[in-house]
């Protein structure tokens, strides 16, 4: 079920992409966690959008380069005519993307938890005034987790149209609509949050809206439950595009 070949090859072929979309999200973190004129947006800015788009962007050009690109390419003809099965091949390709999100979050949660324990955070410069304390530990790794669940949830949707379709084109041009709707409708719906009741519904329309940050802050233990529906999603999308990658007519 797994291949260790491919999965070296796909770290191979997508680890620039890995490496400058990681450090350009663990460098704003950063310098919006630890500069005193850029603090106050650090969940406004950083965690509102750039822990979606960065991702995002890895997220779309990586899926379609793990399964259509090369099926595109025929460099998949290849790797089929060894003894590696297209079970094999999907699995493989699943377990990469979700192991390098798991990094590419795990380099970011470790810099802000290092910056937030060398100069930590109140609650009342993000803006909740209303509450007493720090930003602490916990709470950057239980937000990070619930952007992690949420870009997850888009990854497997972007590798299920790259399952899905033989071309490039039709999967990266779907995908990128999808993973553009989320994020921009993402954006948008900030504004309601800062008192433009006219977007204020448009989180419904966006799988971010799972992604609920501000529940963290304000103490919820309810937190994690917005996080089931994408988990669900997630797994639904993978298996999705894996059961019709295995079943379709590929041009070989």
């Amino acid at each position: 079920m797994f291949s260790l070949s491919l999965f070296r090859q796909s770290v191979k072929a997508n680890r620039v992409i890995w490496s400058v979309m990681t450090a350009v999200m663990t460098v704003l973190c950063v310098q919006f966690s630890a500069l005193d004129m850029t603090r106050p947006l650090l969940f406004t800015v950083f965690y509102g959008m750039m822990t979606t788009i960065l991702p995002g962007i890895y997220v779309l050009v990586t899926s379609n380069k793990l399964i259509a690109g090369q099926v595109d390419r025929g460099s998949m003809a290849y790797i089929l005519s060894t003894p590696i099965r297209r079970e094999t091949v999907v699995f493989t390709q699943s377990v990469f993307m979700v192991v390098s999100l798991v990094l590419m979050f795990a380099v970011e949660t470790l810099a802000h938890i290092a910056v937030n324990t060398a100069a930590p955070l109140s609650l009342a410069t993000v803006g909740y005034t209303g509450l007493a304390g720090n930003i602490s530990t916990k709470m950057i790794i239980q937000i990070n987790a619930s952007a992690f669940i949420v870009c997850l949830a888009m990854a497997a949707i972007c590798m299920a149209f790259s399952g899905i379709f033989n071309s490039s084109r039709y999967a990266i041009g779907l995908a990128g609509a999808f993973l553009g709707e989320s994020i921009l409708v993402n954006m948008l719906a900030m504004f309601g949050r800062l008192g433009v009741d006219g977007l204020k519904n448009l989180k419904y329309a966006t799988i971010c809206s799972f992604y609920d940050y501000e529940s963290v802050l304000l103490g919820k233990e309810n937190w994690a439950d917005h996080l089931l529906i994408p988990l669900i999603i997630g797994v639904l999308a993978f298996i999705i595009g894996g059961t019709v990658f295995k079943k379709k007519d590929l041009p070989l």
